[in-house]
């Protein structure tokens, strides 16, 4: 694994493990949302204004991916313009300027031509680096654009219908010349996609050769649906094809072969996998420093305690290390949303997943608390303020997790007792620097509990709740032997730093 992720587990204590802060900024959209702010066009890499990047640098965030960078094709353009009655839900007000095309379809893996080069990419990864931010880039394993030029010169790289289908081939699942279109084996065909056949040598090694390419111009990757092509579902998918045109089982899972590969020659890259369907264990195994950890999201959004719980209390702590945890992402629907249109529930839903061990993920738009969803294939989401609650909330807590025991201290999850204890979650985060708790009431209505702090000093101590800044004088003996009390607002959290 990574040398930033490793961690040591000690009698329920996870030791020094490596917690970053992931920020996703969908590319387009934010150089046209910074067009606005800036009053000048600003649709280059090299046009960005270096203070928005300190400004997240500032915030705590580690890496910085750019959702969208890669080359796209006219065919993907235009299939989106000709759906555009789809994004009308999202984006009311649309025109037919708004379609900027999927950036899931990608030609090839160089720059996309509106946005500058590959050498630019380079250059903008330097100064991050510079400036102690790290420059996450997007791979697309599963499928290229209809119009990659692969699919003329190498048309054996794709997915084909079997050599006995009689033509015309099938539209619903095939092109022209009888390459697949791209899909998995939940969500059928995408018609702007071609499948790639990650059983021929030939297509694994020239995408391990992407891979590498991807590598040497960032510090991380993050891989879509990165599930699909591990090699029995890639076969549940795909079996009648394969079986037809003889392709027999790879030895190893590609995901292996490329993370063992590309580190090998840029040992610090980080690779985040999106993953579902109970793969992500599998991924983790494989490699992968962190995945997509949505089971806890679906439990929080159904505001029950009872379903939070179980998670928690069995909490992996291993897993959780190599977890990436969110409430919302370009996916999902925004956190509000999702915490069905409480933006006090997403923001203390938000804390507990960021004060597990493992990424802390945060989307574009969610720190300015939108609900209207940014669409992926559009240049931007329906206008709105946002949430004044959610301002203010991550304007006091970010700048907490960004010290350095949230990011590679010392772990613990705490029993808090009495009777109102069913309402409570604790988490405990020290360093050489630092004792600090984190308590969040789960529930409705405000509640009491103690929480022991065994490693508090003797004597009396000034503790301080770090959101509001209020401080309290309180016995250290007593906050080890019988527990510091604590009475938390529903939905609410409050975190202390003690000595």
């Amino acid at each position: 694994m990574n040398k930033f992720v490793i961690g040591f587990l000690l009698m329920n204590v996870l030791v020094n493990a490596y917690n970053p802060t992931i920020y996703e900024l969908s590319l387009r959209p934010w150089l046209y949302e910074l067009t606005n702010k800036y009053g000048r066009k600003i649709s280059k890499l090299n046009d960005i204004p270096i203070e928005e990047f300190q400004h997240l640098k500032d915030i705590g965030v580690d890496y910085v991916w750019l959702m969208g960078i890669w080359q796209l094709g006219k065919y993907g353009l235009d299939f989106d313009k000709a759906h555009a009655n789809d994004y009308k839900s999202n984006l009311p007000d649309f025109t037919i300027d708004d379609v900027i095309g999927s950036p899931y379809a990608i030609t090839q893996f160089v720059c996309n031509s509106e946005l500058g080069t590959d050498q630019d990419i380079i250059n903008l990864r330097k100064k991050l680096n510079d400036m102690g931010l790290k420059l996450m880039l997007d791979f697309v394993p599963n499928h290229s654009a209809i119009d990659s030029p692969y699919r003329t010169s190498n048309i054996d790289y794709y997915i084909r219908a079997p050599p006995n289908t009689p033509k015309p081939y099938d539209s619903e699942f095939y092109l022209p010349d009888g390459v697949s279109y791209g899909g998995d084996q939940w969500d059928g065909f995408w018609k702007d996609t071609a499948q790639w056949n990650y059983w021929n040598q030939d297509t694994r090694n020239y995408l391990k050769s992407v891979v590498k390419k991807i590598a040497s111009m960032s510090d991380g990757m993050r891989c879509d649906m990165a599930m699909v092509i591990l090699n029995d579902l890639f076969y549940n998918k795909w079996k009648p094809q394969l079986d037809a045109w003889g392709y027999k089982r790879p030895s190893s899972e590609f995901w292996s072969e490329a993370i063992k590969e590309t580190k090998q020659q840029y040992p610090n890259t980080i690779f985040l996998a999106e993953v579902y369907w109970g793969k992500e264990q599998d991924l983790i195994n494989l490699g992968f420093d962190y995945v997509y950890e949505k089971w806890l999201l679906d439990q929080q959004a159904t505001l029950d305690v009872g379903k939070v719980r179980p998670i928690l209390s069995n909490l992996n702590l291993n897993y959780a290390s190599h977890s990436n945890h969110f409430v919302e992402n370009h996916d999902e629907p925004r956190a509000i949303i999702k915490f069905s249109g409480k933006d006090y529930i997403s923001c203390v839903a938000a804390l507990m997943s960021y004060s597990i061990p493992g990424a802390r993920f945060i989307n574009h738009g969610q720190l300015e608390g939108l609900s209207n969803k940014l669409d992926v294939h559009l240049r931007r989401s329906y206008k709105e303020n946002g949430s004044t609650y959610v301002k203010w909330f991550y304007g006091k807590v970010l700048p907490i997790l960004k010290k350095d025991v949230f990011k590679s201290g010392n772990w613990q999850q705490l029993n808090v007792t009495g009777d109102q204890y069913w309402k409570f979650f604790a988490f405990k985060w020290t360093n050489s620097s630092d004792k600090i708790v984190v308590i969040i009431n789960y529930s409705d209505g405000s509640g009491y509990g103690l929480v022991k702090l065994s490693d508090a000093s003797s004597g009396q101590q000034t503790i301080t709740e770090m959101i509001s800044g209020q401080t309290y004088v309180r016995s250290g003996d007593d906050m080890r032997n019988n527990g510091l009390g604590v009475v938390v607002d529903g939905w609410n959290a409050q975190i202390f730093k003690y000595f």
